[in-house]
């Protein structure tokens, strides 16, 4: 299901969706998987990115283990988490980020130029900041995507309504999307 303007809608997860996920490829374009706890085996992404049709997107959201300051475990974790993300492939959605309260902006800063290190290494990777307003101006600044910011490019979690633009839309369940869509 795409909404207008080029807005690609889906479930945050298809766990519960009735006929599982060989049912929810059929009703959505696209799925945000959470990543949050542990990141799935290679067995999985493999096994999903194959079920999936031409087209279909997975996102992810995570990792709760991202502490957003700079430090060689932290560089550990990005690495896998966007490495694992990568084996989706050209099934490849977006990357969901939340920053918690209390992160301090020259920390931050700091730690951007940490994932931006990452990012180079293991190549491009579409992220989204569910961010503090305080930290919004800093990504803004360096060019990141926010949920439920400004488009063209736009990731948004159960808005009153779904906006113009390209990009995903996750909601936390059909009831949710149902209301969306026809308000």
């Amino acid at each position: 299901m795409k909404a207008s303007g080029g807005i690609q809608v889906g479930l945050q997860g298809y766990w519960g969706y009735p006929g599982g996920f060989k049912a929810y490829r059929q009703a959505f374009p696209t799925v945000e998987l959470s990543w949050w706890h542990r990141l799935p085996d290679e067995k999985t992404l493999s096994r999903l990115r194959a079920l999936a049709p031409e087209g279909f997107l997975f996102s992810a959201y995570g990792h709760k283990h991202l502490t957003y300051r700079p430090s060689g475990e932290e560089r550990h974790t990005l690495r896998r988490f966007l490495r694992r993300f990568k084996r989706l492939g050209e099934k490849r959605g977006a990357v969901r980020l939340l920053v918690p309260q209390g992160v301090e902006e020259g920390a931050f800063s700091s730690w951007l130029d940490l994932l931006e290190e990452v990012v180079a290494e293991i190549g491009p990777t579409p992220l989204f900041f569910q961010a503090p307003e305080a930290l919004r101006p800093l990504l803004r600044e360096r060019g990141y995507a926010l949920v439920n910011g400004a488009g063209p490019f736009l990731y948004l979690l159960d808005p009153p309504r779904l906006g113009e633009g390209k990009g995903f839309a996750y909601f936390s369940s059909s009831q949710a999307l149902a209301q969306a869509l026809h308000s």
